[in-house]
C-alpha cells in the first residue's frame, strides 16, 4: 500500500511540473507574439521611410523630366518640319495634361508627410499602400517620357543620317 501512495505523489508532482511548463510556454508564446508584432511594425516603418524617400526624389525630378521631353520633342519636330502637324499638337496637348497630373502628384507627395512613431500597424500598412500608389503613378509618367526621349534620340539619329546622305549627294553633284 505504501508504494501506491508514492505513485500518487509522483503523479501529483509530475502534473504540477507539466502545468508549470505549460504556463511558462504560454507566457513565452505571448512574449514572442508581441515581439513579432513589434518587429513587423519596425519593418513596415523602415519600408515606409524608404518608399517615402524614393517618392520624394521621383516627385522632385518628374516636372523637369517633362520639360526636357517637351524641349526635345519640339526641337526634333521643328528639325523634321512637322512642328505644326496634328501629331505634334496632339502630343503637346497630352503633355499639358500630363504636366498638370505631375504637378498634382507632386503636391500629393508633399501632403503625405513623414511617418510618425505612434502610428498603428494598420495605419502603417495603409500609408505604405498610399505611398506605393503614388510611386506607381509617377513611374508611369516617368516611363512614358523617358520613352519619348529615347524615341527622340532615334529620330535625331535618323535625321543626322538623312542629312549626311543629302550632303554626300550634293558633294558628288547628284543634287
Amino acid at each position: 500500500m505504501a508504494s501506491q501512495d508514492w505513485l500518487t505523489y509522483i503523479g501529483v508532482v509530475g502534473g504540477a511540473v507539466g502545468a508549470l511548463t505549460g504556463i511558462g510556454g504560454l507566457v513565452l508564446a505571448i512574449l514572442a507574439f508581441r515581439r513579432t508584432g513589434q518587429l513587423k511594425s519596425l519593418d513596415l516603418r523602415l519600408e515606409l521611410r524608404s518608399c517615402e524617400r524614393e517618392l520624394r526624389s521621383d516627385a522632385s525630378d518628374i516636372v523637369q523630366l517633362l520639360e526636357n521631353a517637351k524641349a526635345s520633342h519640339t526641337r526634333l519636330g521643328a528639325a523634321q518640319h512637322n512642328y505644326h502637324s496634328g501629331a505634334m499638337q496632339h502630343w503637346l496637348a497630352e503633355w499639358s495634361t500630363d504636366l498638370e497630373r505631375a504637378k498634382s502628384l507632386s503636391q500629393q507627395v508633399m501632403a503625405v508627410g513623414t511617418a510618425e512613431e505612434a502610428v498603428s500597424q494598420a495605419e502603417l500598412e495603409a500609408r505604405l499602400n498610399e505611398v506605393q500608389n503614388l510611386q506607381h503613378e509617377l513611374a508611369k509618367l516617368s516611363g512614358k517620357y523617358n520613352g519619348s526621349l529615347a524615341k527622340d534620340d532615334v529620330g535625331r539619329a535618323q535625321l543626322h543620317a538623312d542629312q549626311r546622305v543629302v550632303m554626300q549627294a550634293r558633294i558628288e553633284g547628284k543634287l
